[in-house]
């Protein structure tokens, strides 16, 4: 049975409201962290990547978030509320004590690590409040609202900031208060109790044991991320050091980095909702993968700044389609009532590689230069291939019909 249209509808208008705050914050992770770091506390390598880190860090740890919602008997969005106010909080902290980097470390760590704990959350109330013929279109157009939002919003975010280094406190606060109005409308979303089951966190890993779709897919999903955040992780490093040979602004990399990403990102998301509604899955896979490896290259190969528009603009375009797809491509595979453990082992295992991307990402540009590129594109290669066999077998499949309708566990 599916969701009521009261239920669809108050959770999409709850959705517009909510993609304000949360484009606000999206500039906070890339690239206002990583700016400040640089430019205002001249923090090392190794503190940067830590901060690029710890988000990964919140989505290893999302694996006990529906575990921990049972034993609590919370409702999913109040669960969702509480990490978000959390982290607004945290980022509070690091507005009143700006002056230290630790202070400054620690704030947006724990922020970045409370924002991304719900995801396996809100992947469950998507699936409960949207219907599967049209999940993908809704997704896409309150994630093109949130677009606008983020592109304004940077806009200018990267003009404050090249006024003056001072400005990143204001930010923090305005941060902060994005952080608190995001968890307050989230509380207000319908929602349905997380289904019965093991309040043991590593309980999830089963689906990878049973459900061989799945664990394909996970493989694959290993391989393009590893590949795809050493390269994006270290977009802000490049571009604004100049021992790279760029030393742009922070305007030019806010640019680079976000507002140009961003725009293409928005003109296309819709279009990519309609072809996940669509297209077979394994497809969708690869050609984002194809688009992804090719932007990674422009990139990094590219000569100038209009050039390294061009690839971070391509970039966009993937990540049109890539969101949707990273957000929802579980609701294919999983039994209706256990999207939110099926999520919980993506978010898990994005974690761990995306932990691991910029220590990865740091070394091999400072050992190969631009060649980092290579190992990006070669491993997205690799995840495509895993894939391929599948895409004959799923042909079929069309209309936003699930890859693996039966219960795994069955």
């Amino acid at each position: 049975m599916g969701p009521t249209n009261e239920t669809t509808r108050k959770t999409f208008r709850l959705e517009l409201w909510r993609a304000v705050p949360v484009g606000m914050l999206e500039y906070m992770i890339v690239p206002f962290a990583g700016l400040v770091a640089l430019n205002y506390y001249d923090a090392s390598d190794a503190q940067k990547a830590f901060l690029l880190a710890v988000s990964q860090a919140g989505l290893i740890a999302s694996l006990a978030v529906v575990p921990l919602v049972r034993r609590l008997g919370w409702p999913i969005t109040r669960a969702a509320a509480a990490f978000g106010l959390s982290g607004a909080a945290s980022i509070a902290f690091a507005a009143t004590f700006a002056d230290s980097l630790a202070c400054y470390m620690a704030g947006l760590s724990v922020a970045f690590f409370t924002f991304t704990l719900p995801l396996p959350l809100m992947t469950q109330i998507y699936q409960n409040n949207y219907p599967s013929q049209r999940r993908g279109k809704i997704f896409a157009a309150t994630t093109m609202f949130r677009g606008v939002t983020a592109v304004a919003f940077a806009s200018f975010a990267g003009w404050w900031l090249d006024l003056g280094e001072e400005n990143f406190r204001t930010l923090l606060w305005v941060f902060a208060a994005a952080g608190a109005w995001a968890a307050l409308l989230t509380l207000r979303i319908p929602t349905a109790p997380v289904a019965a089951g093991s309040t043991n966190p590593f309980t999830a890993f089963r689906w990878l044991r049973s459900d061989k779709k799945f664990r394909v897919l996970i493989v694959s999903w290993m391989l393009m991320g590893l590949g795809n955040l050493t390269a994006l992780k270290l977009w802000t490093e490049y571009f604004a050091n100049a021992k790279y040979g760029n030393g742009f602004s922070a305007l030019q990399v806010t640019l680079l980095t976000f507002v140009i990403p961003s725009t293409v990102k928005l003109l296309f998301t819709y279009p990519w909702g309609w072809l996940f509604d669509r297209l077979n899955f394994y497809m969708l896979r690869i050609i984002l993968n194809f688009l992804f490896s090719a932007a990674v290259l422009v990139v990094f190969y590219g000569d100038g700044f209009w050039v390294m528009a061009i690839g971070t603009g391509l970039q966009g375009f993937a990540f049109a389609g890539g969101n949707i797809a990273w957000s929802l491509w579980v609701t294919k595979v999983a039994p209706a009532e256990h999207v939110a453990e099926y999520m919980s082992v993506h978010s898990f295992m994005t974690g761990l590689r995306g932990a691991a991307a910029p220590a990865v990402g740091f070394a091999l540009l400072h050992q190969f230069g631009n060649g980092v590129a290579l190992f990006s594109a070669g491993m997205m290669l690799l995840a495509s291939l895993v894939i391929l066999p599948e895409v004959r077998l799923g042909r079929a499949r069309r209309r936003g019909s699930v890859i693996a309708p039966r219960d795994p566990s069955g």
